[in-house]
């Protein structure tokens, strides 16, 4: 599904409040970027995960290998990807994801659920990168202004 065919599915309910997203960049497989998606339906952003994945060139993308080794998707740690993982979060923050979780769970913060999923990784230890990652690389104090407002513009 695509992030125009989710706004089709919305448009078709009367606009109900009720269908959300869960953004994840990681499924983002059908031609389009996981931030045209996500801008797309940004305003109903509810969750968001955190996962990452390679792409092997060459191979069917949707090619299901039981062993997943020999597939074209290739779920990886979160800073060996091919998504920016720091730019992601910067669009969840420009679509209002963490205001609208915190207004609707009525929390401070806004979770980034680590999603620790690999084909070579032992699950505990790529669990335990993600979350160090996630700490270390996407929690930051957010800006207050721009640079402009600081020079007076």
């Amino acid at each position: 599904m695509t992030g125009d065919d989710f706004n089709t599915l919305v448009t078709a309910c009367d606009g109900d409040k009720v269908l959300t997203v869960n953004a994840d960049p990681s499924h983002c497989w059908e031609g389009e970027s996981w931030e045209t998606r996500f801008r797309a339906v940004g305003s109903r952003i509810v969750a968001a995960h955190v996962k990452n994945f390679s792409i092997r060139p060459g191979i069917a993308l949707r090619k299901m290998a039981p062993k997943w080794q020999d597939r074209a998707m290739q779920f990886v740690d979160l800073p060996s990807g091919d998504l920016n993982m720091v730019r992601y979060v910067e669009m969840l923050m420009d679509v209002g994801y963490p205001q609208r979780y915190c207004a609707i769970m009525k929390t401070a913060s806004a979770p980034l659920v680590v999603e620790a999923e690999s084909a070579y990784r032992d699950l505990d230890a790529c669990s335990a990168n993600g979350i160090a990652y996630a700490r270390d690389h996407l929690c930051f104090p957010a800006a207050q202004g721009s640079f402009e407002d600081g020079m007076g513009a």
